[in-house]
């Protein structure tokens, strides 16, 4: 067989695999033109952790190694490696030797590429740098290729209509203002007073309520609507955050001024409208709906386009952070309306959501878990009806049931008081009050209702936590391990057993955010923060160890955004799936995170760092 051909025949198997499938043929064939083939019997070892770099890259052409670290008294398996994988990649993530042993498990064969090669005709390739960057460490920036606009990567003044920004004094006519809004074709223009500043926004809906009172003078100033409070951000806010701070505050439009400042020179109106374009089926638009769902099966309507759209965007893992935020906006405002249509327009008490929806962590569709915490007066009856109400709502809206709550509602329905003295039982007595039983609980954040009760609980755990609690939460966060890496379509454990089923949330989810909660407690900042707020908290108090926190937050997005990305198109909630659903590009991201929890995990144990505080 002559040269060509063989090269023709490597590029050719080259381009079925990441990193190479996103390197065009004229490159992948200068590739294999100076590559070579090499072949290792069962048993023999392809690289010496501690060795010089080979001047090669090696890709597996078939067969199966094993890596393992003999730095210790004896040998510990690292990693399995089959077809298409790639081995001597670590030199660039900056290590100076081989990390580990590479030994043939079987007949292995391996395309050897040039380095010099490699680094030339693949890693100029953006896609394919990430690819091989992630299989070193996490990297929260990692997407797939062909990926949409990330509305956090794109800036809201992007969107806006070219020209000067809609807007009209407050001293113009009611008329003049509803003609322009139906020449501009637009549902807000900006009220300004006579010095530029935005004083609020006449809306369709504004004008569509003084009918419905009864109008009057349509030649009166549009200032004595009382225009509605028109939000404003500056500049650079970005889309995701602006289609946020609308659906927070239930409007179609944003100002943009030139500082940010409501008081700041106008810049640009954008509309939900003028973002159609990039989200389509409009977060702020889908927000503003669900106060307004007249039944049950309108707003689970709604819910399900939530989702929808969450999964359009859930392109990648630094995307996780604002469709998180989105989506726990849109279950507070669906629990909300279910209250509402159940005839509880005031329900008594501190309404809160603990767990993964506390920590707005929640991207699937699972149920909310739901707590209340009384005040002196209000009714523990009412309120558990009013409980019982939403959990069945719910359901009715399509969410999935929590099956692992170990509470039941009644225990969740309670006073300031029965609450304080439970979180101070948990934390006095962790082992014999089975205190993991309610670590959940330890996430809880307000979202309806006067948030006074839960502030008072939040102060007194806050006070009441010590240094022996949190070494006991610590020492518990080693009941979940990650695994060892992907093998074929089994996820492998450290011991190199195979299983069928990779436990996302058990394995990789839950050590992230156990180990969060125990740095956020012993930072004082657990009750109503987030993992990513907790790992914040641990790299104030820790600052020489930033490096491990901030690999450990960019796994954690890497894991959400698998969770929520095959929880949403399975209808489950994520926790388990099995591998064969992972691309190779998927599990690359995985495989350098579960390293990084396994070092998360390590440093957490050592109690050296609790005693340094």
């Amino acid at each position: 067989m002559d040269t060509a051909e063989i090269s023709y025949r490597v590029a050719d198997f080259l381009k079925q695999h990441p990193p190479f499938n996103a390197i065009d043929d004229a490159d992948l064939l200068a590739l294999a033109a100076n590559g070579r083939v090499r072949f290792f019997e069962p048993n023999e070892y392809v690289l010496w952790q501690g060795e010089p770099h080979k001047p090669f890259v090696f890709v597996i052409q078939q067969g199966t190694v094993s890596l393992w670290d003999d730095a210790g008294e004896r040998p510990e398996l690292r990693d399995v490696r089959g077809t298409g994988d790639l081995l001597g990649t670590e030199r660039y993530d900056g290590a100076r030797s081989c990390l580990y042993s590479v030994r043939s498990e079987s007949d292995v064969v391996i395309y050897a590429l040039a380095e010099h090669d490699f680094t030339e005709r693949v890693l100029t390739h953006a896609q394919a740098a990430k690819f091989v960057e992630a299989g070193a460490r996490a990297t929260a920036d990692y997407q797939a290729g062909g990926a949409r606009r990330d509305p956090q990567q794109v800036f809201l003044h992007e969107f806006a209509p070219e020209g000067p920004a809609a807007s009209c004094p407050e001293t113009a006519s009611i008329a003049d203002v509803a003609r322009r809004l139906l020449d501009d074709g637009s549902r807000a223009v900006t009220v300004t007073s006579a010095d530029n500043v935005p004083r609020g926004a006449a809306t369709v809906d504004l004008l569509l309520a003084w009918v419905a009172r009864g109008g009057g003078d349509a030649a009166q100033p549009i200032g004595s609507l009382a225009p509605a409070p028109l939000p404003v951000s500056g500049p650079n806010t970005t889309a995701a955050d602006g289609v946020l701070i609308m659906g927070a505050v239930r409007t179609d439009a944003l100002a943009i001024t030139a500082d940010g400042r409501p008081d700041g020179a106008l810049q640009a109106i954008v509309s939900t409208e003028d973002l159609a374009p990039l989200f389509g089926d409009h977060p702020a638009t889908l927000l503003r709906a669900i106060p307004h769902a007249r039944t049950l099966g309108d707003l689970s309507a709604l819910v399900q386009r939530s989702r929808s759209l969450v999964l359009t965007f859930l392109t990648s893992a630094a995307s996780v952070d604002w469709l998180t935020r989105f989506a726990h906006a849109v279950d507070v405002a669906v629990v909300a309306r279910i209250l509402v249509l159940a005839g509880f327009e005031r329900p008594a008490g501190c309404w809160c959501f603990c767990a993964s929806s506390g920590r707005r962590e929640l991207a699937t569709m699972l149920t909310p878990y739901v707590a209340i915490v009384l005040a002196d007066g209000d009714s523990a009856d009412a309120a558990g009806r009013a409980y019982r109400e939403t959990m069945d709502g719910l359901l009715a809206c399509g969410y999935i049931a929590r099956a692992d709550l170990p509470f039941d509602a009644e225990f969740l329905v309670a006073g300031l008081g029965e609450w304080t003295g439970r979180y101070m039982r948990w934390i006095a007595d962790p082992v014999r009050e089975r205190s993991y039983r309610a670590r959940a609980l330890f996430d809880m954040r307000p979202v309806l209702g006067d948030p006074g009760p839960w502030r008072t609980l939040e102060a007194a755990v806050t006070d009441a936590v010590d240094r022996d609690f949190v070494q006991v939460l610590a020492h518990d966060c080693l009941a979940s391990v990650p695994p060892l890496t992907f093998f074929r379509d089994a996820v492998v454990d450290s011991v190199g057993e195979q299983q069928t089923t990779f436990r996302l949330e058990h394995s990789a989810l839950r050590p992230l955010v156990d180990v969060g909660r125990v740095f956020g407690l012993a930072g004082r900042a657990a009750m109503g923060r987030s993992t990513l707020e907790r790992f914040d908290t641990a790299r104030t108090l820790l600052p020489e160890h930033d490096a491990i926190f901030r690999e450990a937050a960019d796994t954690f997005r890497i894991v959400l955004w698998q969770q929520g990305r095959i929880g949403i198109t399975q209808g489950t909630r994520g926790s388990e799936l099995p591998p064969a659903l992972l691309s190779r590009y998927d599990r690359q991201a995985l495989k350098g995170g579960f390293r990084s929890i396994q070092r998360l995990l390590e440093f957490t144990h050592d109690r050296e760092w609790l005693t340094g505080l």
